[in-house]
């Protein structure tokens, strides 16, 4: 043990302090404020709502009647086939998605589809098939 943290563990068995400044004296009572701890968050799962499929439904009709998006109709469902559902089908319908927190999906813009000319990569001079021209 070196002397200074020998010092210090005396220090503070004592109630005193290395440290310039400090207006503490010896043997009086101190208390140290709690650590501020930011309460639990806790994510409660999204509350699903049954819907009884009827003659004349579409899934996209469905999705639309309820603001969701068709991918998620048909994930939260597990369809196979979103072409194929039947009458009396309990569908589970999620909550549409919150407008403030913003797009789940961004696109980039498109890009340009005419590419530069190839450049040849070589100084050589470039070979002339003949008959073409």
């Amino acid at each position: 043990m070196t002397v200074a943290i020998a010092l210090a563990a005396a220090g503070m068995a004592h109630g005193c302090s290395l440290l310039p400044g400090d207006s503490r004296t010896e043997g009086a009572a101190t208390t140290v404020p709690a650590p501020t701890v930011p309460p639990a968050t806790t994510t409660e799962p999204p509350v699903l709502t049954p819907y009884t499929v009827v003659r004349g439904d579409t899934l996209i009709q469905i999705a639309d009647r309820y603001g969701i998006h068709l991918n998620d109709l048909v994930r939260v469902n597990n369809i196979a086939d979103p072409t194929k559902i039947f009458v009396g089908q309990i569908l589970m319908i999620p909550p549409p998605p919150d407008p403030d927190a913003g797009p789940a999906l961004t696109i980039a813009p498109a890009t340009d589809p005419i590419l530069p000319p190839l450049l040849p990569t070589t100084t050589a001079p470039p070979v002339t098939v003949p008959g073409s021209g």
